[in-house]
């Protein structure tokens, strides 16, 4: 069995137990099964076939998530999303990432910081501390694109963009004086623009450029 069905499999068992199914073995079956007569003939692939079934699950009113957006919520990327922490951090949100950290060093610092994992291992997601609940663990798909994994974790955990934080650590940014900065800032971004940051953790010098604009567009459409 692929890992990417493994992964599917919790997220549909998940879904089960949110509307209090009774027989969660035989409806994770159906709904692979479901999936996989998609793909005869010209159907999808496997993987898009299961994440069709996974998108009409959720999409109906009873499989919905009634958790209430989770303003202070704080997450910990495994080592594959590096970039989707990245743009957490844009939302307005603490999103921990640390590359090439090991499973055990995840859960560990993640229990420690009562973080929310965020991982595309379906292997982690049966761990004893995750599949127990102790630490809490959403997985994606790792086929997805970082503004598709956003819609996700927006999704499921009710999230709302707020004012952005460093995308580089994480830290909380504060508004500093054009002119005391001066030196530090391109001479064409100094002409044009006049609100700057500082991160109060990594001291990074920031200002709300072309990037910037293309993340709060993604952000909006979330919205």
């Amino acid at each position: 069995m692929s890992r990417i069905r493994k992964g599917y499999e919790a997220r549909f068992r998940e879904l089960l137990k949110r509307v209090r199914a009774r027989r969660l073995d035989q409806g994770v079956a159906w709904l692979v099964e479901k999936a996989r007569k998609m793909t005869a003939g010209e159907g999808p692939s496997p993987n898009d076939a299961l994440e069709r079934v996974y998108e009409g699950l959720v999409a109906k009113r009873p499989f919905r998530s009634n958790k209430p957006a989770e303003a202070t919520a704080r997450f910990f990327c495994d080592a594959g999303l590096g970039g989707l922490a990245r743009w957490l951090r844009g939302a307005g949100y603490e999103a921990l990432w640390q590359p090439d950290i090991a499973d055990e060093e995840l859960l560990r610092q993640a229990r420690k910081l009562s973080s929310i994992i965020l991982t595309t291992d379906s292997g982690l997601m049966e761990r004893r501390l995750v599949r127990d609940r102790i630490i809490p663990a959403f997985w994606l798909p790792p086929t997805l694109k970082i503004p598709q994994q956003l819609v996700l974790v927006f999704r499921e955990f009710g999230l709302v963009a707020g004012e952005p934080r460093c995308m580089n650590c994480g830290g909380e940014l504060k508004p500093v004086d054009k002119e005391a900065l001066k030196e530090k800032i391109p001479p064409k971004t100094y002409r044009w623009l006049d609100d700057y940051f500082v991160c109060h953790l990594c001291g990074k010098l920031l200002w709300r450029g072309t990037h910037w604009e293309r993340i709060s567009r993604a952000l909006r459409e979330l919205q």
